[in-house]
């Protein structure tokens, strides 16, 4: 399984419906296939999506 972020919205018969920058787990045939329409790229474990935040939860003060 490889990490791959969707470039654009799209849908694969196999993998289902893509929201853009979003990231999901795909076999690795499919990861390849997508990365190589330029439609994903692959992710490394530890990157983030450039120019998305992470809000914290907290209570209101």
């Amino acid at each position: 399984m490889i990490k791959i972020r969707a470039l654009r919205q799209f849908s694969h018969y196999h993998a289902g419906n893509f929201d853009q920058f979003e990231e999901r787990s795909v076999a690795d045939e499919i990861a390849e296939a997508l990365v190589g329409m330029d439609l994903a790229e692959k992710v490394e474990p530890s990157e983030k999506p450039e120019g998305v935040s992470v809000k914290k939860a907290g209570g209101k003060k």
